[in-house]
């Protein structure tokens, strides 16, 4: 296989450190040779709701004294109090006010892009009318998003998490009706696997616009904990010339109490890709 991954591609995330504190997870990252970060925007660690958001510039300095950059930004969403597709309109608002505070936290962390989802809609309701309401709150968003020069990276999720951007397809129709230049694609390894797609696919689909990639191995396992095709997701990614980050979005329980071994084991994975 011709050509490596920079290093700097692949950014740890805090997610997985959310029982330690952050300051540790910071050193976690510097001790494991990461340079980047993909900052996941959850307490305790960043703690947004629709009123407020934390002070950036205590984060910011924290980040680049362990000699690391904020390549990506995500608030939580999905499932979570604040999802993009809601139908009340009071808590709509909330909505609105929250990613924009997201928006404006993103900004000033110096992060290029905001990572969300398309949020779902009841499954007793109209799926077409919950699918018109994520588009209109991320158009509404990607508005937002260009006043403050940030990208939304928006990224499907898996069958069982929503019923609006699931697929290729669905996303296809998203970035269609959206038609924002704010607007970009965030390509989550375990969301594809799991809907039996695959990276290339969606290179080929969607080229350049893919700004971002959630890089876990199946469902958000750390690298080789898995059973994802590994050197084929890495051929893709040079094959198409990728050059953004590769966030590892390693979630669950099991690795709570001890989550720098889990970054060990994906980084001495993935160190034979890495120039």
């Amino acid at each position: 296989m011709k050509g490596k991954i920079k290093r700097k591609q692949i950014a740890g995330m805090n997610l997985i450190y959310k029982w330690h504190t952050f300051e540790y997870f910071l050193d976690a990252m510097e001790e494991l040779g990461f340079e980047s970060i993909f900052l996941w925007g959850g307490p305790p660690h960043f703690d947004c709701d629709y009123l407020s958001y934390p002070k950036c510039g205590r984060v910011q300095k924290a980040v680049r004294h362990h000699g690391l950059e904020i390549t990506g930004f995500l608030v939580t969403g999905s499932n979570y109090r604040y999802q993009i597709a809601t139908e009340e309109p009071d808590q709509r608002e909330h909505v609105f006010n929250y990613f924009r505070n997201g928006i404006l936290a993103c900004e000033e962390l110096g992060s290029p892009c905001i990572s969300m989802n398309s949020g779902w809609g009841y499954q007793d309701h109209d799926r077409e009318e919950a699918f018109k309401r994520s588009r209109d709150m991320i158009s509404r968003l990607c508005e937002e998003a260009g006043k403050h020069h940030v990208r939304i990276v928006l990224e499907s999720l898996k069958s069982c998490e929503t019923n609006l951007v699931v697929t290729m397809e669905d996303m296809k129709r998203m970035e269609r009706e959206v038609n924002h230049p704010a607007f970009s694609i965030m390509a989550d390894t375990g969301a594809i696997g799991y809907n039996k797609e695959r990276l290339e696919d969606w290179f080929d689909c969607f080229g350049k616009q893919i700004r971002s990639i959630h890089f876990v191995d199946g469902m958000h396992l750390t690298w080789g904990d898995g059973k994802s095709g590994l050197d084929d997701m890495i051929k893709s990614i040079i094959t198409h010339e990728y050059q953004g980050c590769l966030a590892l979005e390693t979630s669950g329980s099991a690795y709570l109490p001890d989550p720098i071994e889990a970054d060990r084991k994906a980084m001495r994975i993935l160190s034979p890709f890495l120039e």
